[in-house]
């Protein structure tokens, strides 16, 4: 079915029109189901009266995206019934060759029509989405340039309110947007203030929908309500060391591993740095930032984990940091000592499709990585480790509890607070 919100109403000229409706009447639609008179109706098919936006736009909801591209391009709905006869490519340059010519040939029909743009981005996005694993979008300067022009309309206070939550946004995401992530970091929001989330949802929508003009990445979240309670759908661990088990390269199992082990949010693992990880204690720390406060909290590992890392892992990096560093010190300039110090140095959208690879080839469908926190938390709790402790761990405590816990646990025992971790025995790498 067509949207004819995605159509140029006014750029479709009577001949056009008349012929929409003589396809539809070919194909056996009345008056009735056209929502007109059958008066009217004679007089269209006798070109004495035209077809009002209204009834076009009736029209384009009974016609499919591939009717409507043949129909707006054809001459008479005869034409528009015939399919091209396209060869299959027989080898790897011959597809590069015909995919060429088709964007050669979509070019054209473009420039030809342009009121079919929108109908041509929906099908190719809808084409792809299914296709391209790890899709994902990196914002640019320019892009959030365009979003302030977008906003000088508004109020000086939502103005800055929505740069505010969008910019924190893109820092926290690394200016780069997938659908999962995105719907990873509204659920960590929640987690933490719905009210927070909210807002950033609503910077978000606004920015994806006005700037990137993304409908794949506006539809992957919803914008939380303050009552919303987000449920992770359970895992068990065997499916959890199903997928690691399946994971080829290093930095997607490293940090599906340590996703799992350690039950902390992909943002904070993904934001981790090289010094965080104590490989001797089994240990990640965190900093924790926000408006009032900054606190650090720990997280455990288990000593397959610890080896992985050592012996294939960490050299893993050594030696992609070592073939990247130029052309990323090209690209990022001064950043790129914060890109060098970085725990996972890779893209998240590449992580991601390693994971979801393995994922289909394990278990035959996916999860979100963020529900490996709810397993976290469901598995502790099952092994007998108490709630406040979990809740330490994963970083949940407020900031007012978590100073008296620090003082308790942190300061004096670290070793006894692993050996509750250790004896709950959670090994994903085994």
């Amino acid at each position: 079915m067509v949207d004819p919100s995605l159509v140029d109403l006014r750029s479709l000229g009577d001949e056009v029109r008349f012929r929409i409706f003589d396809y539809l009447w070919s194909k056996g639609v009345g008056s009735s189901e056209l929502g007109i008179d059958p008066t009217y109706a004679n007089k269209i098919k006798n070109r004495k009266a035209r077809v009002s936006d209204a009834l076009l736009e009736r029209m384009l909801r009974m016609l499919s995206v591939d009717e409507f591209a043949m129909l707006v391009g054809s001459s008479t709905p005869q034409q528009a019934l015939q399919q091209p006869t396209l060869r299959e490519p027989q080898s790897l340059g011959e597809a590069a060759i015909a995919l060429d010519q088709y964007v050669r040939g979509l070019e054209l029909v473009l420039e030809k029509y342009p009121q079919l743009s929108n109908i041509a981005y929906q099908k190719l996005m809808e084409l792809l989405k299914s296709r391209v694993r790890g899709y994902s979008v990196t914002v640019t300067r320019e892009h959030l340039e365009a979003f302030e022009r977008l906003l000088k309309s508004k109020a000086p206070k939502t103005r800055e309110e929505r740069l505010r939550y969008l910019r924190r946004a893109l820092e926290d995401l690394g200016w780069e947007l997938s659908a999962e992530r995105l719907q990873e970091y509204i659920a960590e929001l929640s987690e933490e203030s719905p009210n927070v989330a909210q807002h950033t949802a609503k910077a978000l929508k606004l920015f994806i929908k006005h700037v990137l003009r993304d409908p794949n990445l506006y539809n992957a979240f919803k914008t939380p309500k303050v009552e919303l309670s987000l449920v992770a759908e359970p895992l068990t661990l065997e499916e959890v060391r199903a997928v690691a088990r399946a994971i080829d390269w290093p930095p997607a199992k490293a940090y599906f591993a340590l996703l799992a082990e350690t039950g902390l949010r992909p943002g904070e693992i993904l934001n981790a740095r090289v010094q965080d990880l104590d490989l001797n204690e089994r240990m990640l720390r965190i900093m924790k930032a926000n408006n009032t406060t900054k606190r650090s909290y720990i997280a455990f590992f288990s000593e397959k984990l610890r080896d992985y890392l050592r012996e294939e892992y960490l050299p893993y990096r050594e030696e992609f940091i070592e073939v990247r560093e130029a052309s990323i010190r090209n690209l990022l300039k001064e950043s790129v000592g914060e890109w060098r110090n970085l725990l996972f140095p890779f893209k998240d959208s590449a992580l991601r499709a390693a994971i979801y690879d393995a994922m289909d080839r394990a278990l035959g469908r996916r999860f979100r990585l963020y529900d490996l926190r709810a397993f976290f938390a469901s598995y502790m709790s099952l092994k007998g480790v108490p709630g406040q402790i979990i809740d330490l761990l994963q970083g949940r405590v407020p900031p007012r509890e978590f100073q008296v816990l620090a003082r308790h646990y942190l300061a004096v025992n670290i070793r006894e607070l692993r050996d509750v971790y250790d004896r709950a025995g959670l090994v994903i790498l085994n």
